[in-house]
């Protein structure tokens, strides 16, 4: 059995310290916490398998909830730290479900995603009539697996064998800067991204080519069918080129893809720092949300 990578102290240390950072950042942004009130629940046996909910604000139309999942690289970041950063989407009557998940070494490829299929079952018990997902870097790469899973069952039984069907339907996809293929992130030079692909599917995916078991991100899916979806990045992030490919990848096969890129923008630009393009970035999040989410009436 191949051996696990452990966790250095850097990336320890970095367990403690992002966190903070990306909680004070968005004090520095003057970014409000939610108003309207956020319930804590668990969703399975794991300490870290819990999510918030984040109540949308009273008297807006009512929407399909938007499920969000954090980033990372799959190795550190909380929920917590995003609380703060998704408020926009309350303010216009989503509710958010900002989720928790089990990261790796310790949880590798497909726990992740096993554990997020089972917030989506305690989500679809109350939200039955399907959602929204999005997450931001390795949290993108996730919101699209999750989307592309629930679109295509066959893929589906192969991360969960036990699974006979979808927990619940997905409206549409939101990718932020998403790790959307294996390879592309290194070559282009992302600070840490062999260590974080290591600790998520081992030494084995580096491989050009890999089966099903490690099917670790968008592009090593063989998928047919495609949930609306929208890719945002910024031009100077390492991950630009991971999403213009899969996004070429999607149009092939789909109408309602939509692509954008912000000008000068690098990665982490949606939680970190003060930029226009992030409040630009949430107003295009909010309008492709409503296309397919429109007011009632």
């Amino acid at each position: 059995m191949e051996e696990r990578p452990r966790l250095d102290f850097a990336t320890k240390l970095m367990r403690t310290v992002v966190p903070v950072a990306m909680n004070l950042t968005g004090v520095l942004r003057r970014r409000k916490r939610a108003p309207y009130g956020i319930e804590q629940h668990a969703y399975g046996p794991d300490p870290d398998e819990r999510l918030e909910v984040i109540a949308p604000r009273p008297g807006a139309a009512e929407r399909r909830p938007v499920v969000y999942f954090h980033g990372g690289g799959w190795i550190l970041g909380t929920k917590e730290s995003y609380t703060r950063h998704l408020t926009f989407l309350a303010e216009a009557g989503y509710p958010v479900i900002n989720v928790e998940y089990p990261l790796a070494p310790e949880h590798p490829h497909p726990s992740l995603l096993r554990s997020l299929l089972r917030a989506l079952d305690w989500i679809g018990e109350r939200y039955p009539g399907g959602v929204h997902v999005a997450g931001d870097s390795a949290g993108g790469n996730l919101a699209m697996m999750i989307g592309l899973l629930i679109e295509n069952p066959s893929l589906l039984r192969e991360v969960d064998p036990a699974r006979a069907e979808a927990p619940l339907p997905c409206i549409s996809v939101v990718s932020i800067y998403g790790v959307l293929d294996r390879l592309t992130w290194i070559e282009d030079g992302f600070p840490g991204s062999d260590n974080m692909l290591e600790c998520y599917g081992g030494k084995a995916a580096f491989e050009e080519s890999v089966g099903a078991d490690l099917a670790l991100t968008p592009d090593d899916l063989a998928f047919t069918e495609v949930p609306p979806s929208l890719l945002t990045v910024g031009t100077e992030d390492q991950l630009r080129r991971s999403s213009a490919l899969f996004a070429e990848r999607l149009v092939e096969r789909a109408s309602d893809v939509t692509h954008k890129e912000y000008p000068g923008e690098g990665h982490g630009f949606f939680s970190l720092g003060r930029s226009e393009h992030a409040d630009q970035m949430n107003t295009d999040i909010l309008e492709f949300l409503a296309r397919f989410d429109p007011e009632p009436g």
